[in-house]
């Protein structure tokens, strides 16, 4: 049986959303404020913190572009000093973009910009809401 739901429920959820899009690209704006980073260029050094490394086909994927678009991305921060294709060991044939030690450095030094504070707060909102979306999309 489907649950009616309120326009104004709907529309409150959808301004929520729309609401937490928006922070979120303008606290990146921050991060990259007076940065040669672009939102992408962050977002990847994000993900590449928080992982061993990407293939350029997953970090296509991962932004919704063409490879070579991805590899032009890679070739840029590389030039940074930023990241670094690295073989895997067991197939030398796979290659992974991974971060440097500036690269690490870098993304260290971008949260430095806000109070200890703020970051706390901020990180037990956001684990918060992904714990409550994590339940809704399952």
């Amino acid at each position: 049986m489907t649950e009616k739901h309120t326009t104004a429920e709907i529309e409150n959820i959808m301004t929520s959303i729309l609401g937490i899009q928006q922070k979120s690209r303008a606290f990146i704006n921050l991060l990259t404020e007076g940065e040669a980073l672009s939102e992408n260029h962050l977002l990847l050094l994000l993900q590449l913190k928080l992982t061993d490394g990407m293939k350029v086909t997953a970090i296509s994927d991962l932004f919704h572009i063409t490879p070579g678009a991805a590899t032009s991305m890679c070739d840029r921060m590389e030039k940074m000093g930023l990241v670094e294709r690295k073989r895997e060991d067991k197939d030398r044939r796979v290659v992974k973009m991974v971060l440097t030690s500036a690269g690490q450095f870098k993304v260290e030094d971008l949260f430095l910009k806000f109070q200890s504070k703020k970051l706390q707060d901020m990180a037990a909102v956001l684990t918060e809401v992904n714990a409550l979306l994590q339940k809704i999309i399952i």
